[in-house]
């Protein structure tokens, strides 16, 4: 009875054990290249006209809690031409 127990004992902790010892999944590791690829691609695209379409945000120039200036807030509006330009 001892020897019974002993070798399902055995068995069952070599059977769990199996997974551990079982190699990469290529199947998932190569999905994920290719998805990874997809993104770095979809990245490098070029500016979308809905981009340069949007218009520019000012940062709030005047008050107590003000995160910018004035003179800054008029250049940023002096460069939105050319960045229109750029899209």
């Amino acid at each position: 009875m001892k020897k019974l127990l002993t070798t399902l004992v055995g068995a069952v902790a070599l059977s769990t054990m199996l997974p551990a010892f079982a190699g990469p999944d290529w199947q998932v590791i190569e999905q994920a290249r290719k998805n990874r690829s997809a993104q770095v691609a979809q990245k490098d695209r070029p500016i979308s006209a809905e981009k340069c379409a949007m218009r520019t945000a000012l940062a709030l120039d005047h008050g107590p809690r003000a995160t910018t200036t004035p003179y800054l807030n008029e250049q940023r509006r002096g460069r939105v031409p050319a960045d229109t330009r750029a899209c």
